[in-house]
C-alpha cells in the first residue's frame, strides 16, 4: 500500500477530486472537513504527508500547521498547505507556520501530483540525514 495523505478541506467536491487523483496514483488518503477534525485524525493515525486547505471553519492552515509542529509525534510530518486565498506573503505565512510547500487553487493534477512526491522525498532524505547524525554521535 502507499503513503498515507491527510487531506483536510472544508470544499466536499475538492476532497473528492484530491482523493481520487491519489488514490489512482497509489496513495492511501484519509479526509477531514475541519481543521479540529484533521488533528484528531493526525493524532490517532500518524500520515506520511498532510494537505492542508488554509481556509478552514473552526481553526486555519496556520494554525494547525503551527499545533503540528508542536505535537512530538507529528512534527517531521510535512505540510503542503493549499489556498485559493490572494495574499503576497502567503508563502512567507506558510513556512512560517511549518509548512514545507504552498499552492495556490485552482488545483493541477499534475502540478499536485508532482508536489506531493517532492513533499514526500523531501521528508524522507531529511530523516535519512538526521539518522546519520543520529547514529554519528553514539
Amino acid at each position: 500500500m502507499g503513503k498515507h495523505v491527510l487531506y483536510v478541506d472544508d470544499d466536499v467536491n475538492l476532497r473528492r477530486f484530491v482523493k481520487g487523483l491519489l488514490e489512482r496514483n497509489g496513495y492511501q488518503v484519509t479526509i477531514a472537513g475541519t481543521g479540529e477534525a484533521g488533528l484528531e485524525v493526525a493524532r490517532a493515525h500518524p500520515p506520511d504527508l498532510i494537505m492542508l486547505d488554509i481556509i478552514l471553519p473552526g481553526l486555519n492552515g496556520f494554525e494547525i500547521c503551527q499545533q503540528l509542529r508542536g505535537d512530538e509525534g507529528l512534527r517531521g510530518v510535512p505540510v503542503l498547505m493549499l489556498t485559493g486565498m490572494e495574499d503576497a506573503k502567503l508563502n512567507e505565512r506558510a513556512f512560517a507556520a511549518g509548512a514545507q510547500m504552498c499552492m495556490t487553487k485552482p488545483l493541477q493534477a499534475d502540478k499536485l501530483l508532482s508536489a506531493v512526491q517532492l513533499a514526500l522525498k523531501s521528508a524522507a532524505m531529511k530523516r535519512q540525514r538526521t539518522e546519520k547524525q543520529g547514529k554519528a554521535g553514539e
